[in-house]
């Protein structure tokens, strides 16, 4: 859990005349950019460094302080990591990337704050300032940067994110980072049992994850295809995508439509696990490529689960997200509350 004092006030200012680094560590691209003075990020600074350049994160962070012209590297450090941010080693998910904690301290001279790339998301949406667009919704606004409550973000691109914030009455904010896309995929609809036997064939594993991706997409395409008894035409997502659209395929557009309805129920379990009454956003580039069917009403009702709580889940905001540096940009918004918690904890109490 990356929760912060919760003490803290809800725009936090930078110490004067301090910048930092702060990055997003990917499966294939590490992403880096400064703040500036105000703890703000530089959309000017950003760089981007694939694995095939860049071998280490020391590398790419000497590479990024040369390009910027800067003498040494700031102090200050945040980094946004897929995966779970625990343990002194933490590696990268599906990537030759890892990260050392010892490491960074020892480059930087400080402790660098290593947290999950998916909970930066989720930090981002918790500054005024971010770039963070989230649509309105039919039950009303989704206000996590202004407006006290529980909310849960869900992601589905390359993998499955899932995190919670909570903001109280005072404009405190925790964020709870979780590993939610790893837990077993298990629809109430009976349309997946043939498509799932056949993709237990080649699939070790049925994480929820494993279906609510981008590759899950595609092997779930491929297997409606083969239940069909049609011939695949789509090698990738992508291509699932853009058969459904252009070319009205019915294994693409069943895949799409099985793979809403599995999200929908999904985002309604995590707003029961998480009490997450005050909205559910969705994001990532899948959720945007399939948010045509996440829209229809035939769709869209598998979040409110049969139970003693559909009618609270039909009341609950669920809207979609974009970001431009979400990631980067969560990872400056939780430095600067790091170092006002680490600061006030250095004051001494008063007489």
């Amino acid at each position: 859990m990356d929760h912060l004092d919760p003490n803290l006030f809800s725009t936090p200012q930078a110490p004067t005349g301090l910048t930092a680094i702060v990055g997003d560590v990917g499966r294939q691209t590490i992403r880096l950019g400064l703040t500036d003075t105000a703890g703000e990020l530089r959309r000017d600074t950003i760089r981007a460094y694939p694995s095939a350049t860049q071998s280490t994160i020391s590398g790419a962070l000497t590479t990024f302080a040369r390009e910027c012209g800067l003498s040494t590297l700031p102090r200050r450090c945040a980094l946004a990591v897929s995966g779970a941010t625990r343990g002194e080693t933490i590696s990268v998910t599906n990537s030759r990337w890892f990260v050392s904690r010892s490491g960074l301290r020892s480059m930087l001279q400080a402790d660098p704050l290593l947290i999950n790339d998916f909970a930066a998301i989720a930090w981002s949406l918790t500054s005024p300032k971010g770039s963070a667009r989230i649509e309105r919704t039919e039950q009303g606004s989704i206000c996590p940067a202004t407006r006290s409550g529980t909310y849960c973000i869900i992601g589905i691109g390359s993998g499955l994110g899932v995190a919670v914030i909570q903001r109280d009455e005072f404009g405190h904010y925790s964020v709870l980072a979780t590993e939610a896309g790893h837990c077993s995929f298990a629809p109430s609809s009976p349309e997946w049992q043939p498509i799932l036997e056949i993709i237990r064939r080649s699939a070790i594993c049925q994480s929820a994850e494993q279906v609510m991706s981008a590759n899950g997409l595609h092997r779930t395409y491929l297997a409606c295809a083969e239940y069909l008894g049609g011939g695949a035409r789509a090698t990738n997502s992508v291509e699932v995508v853009e058969l459904a659209d252009r070319s009205r395929d019915p294994a693409a557009m069943k895949a799409m439509d099985l793979i809403a309805r599995a999200l929908w129920q999904f985002a309604g379990n995590m707003a029961l696990s998480h009490g997450a009454w005050d909205g559910i956003i969705l994001t990532g580039s899948l959720t945007h490529a399939l948010s045509k069917v996440l829209r229809q009403p035939g769709v869209r009702d598998q979040f409110c689960l049969a139970g003693p709580y559909a009618r609270e889940l039909m009341s609950v905001p669920r809207g979609f997200a974009s970001f431009d540096h979400g990631e980067l940009e969560g990872a400056a918004q939780a430095l600067l509350l790091r170092d006002q918690a680490q600061a006030k904890a250095s004051m001494p109490f008063a007489a």
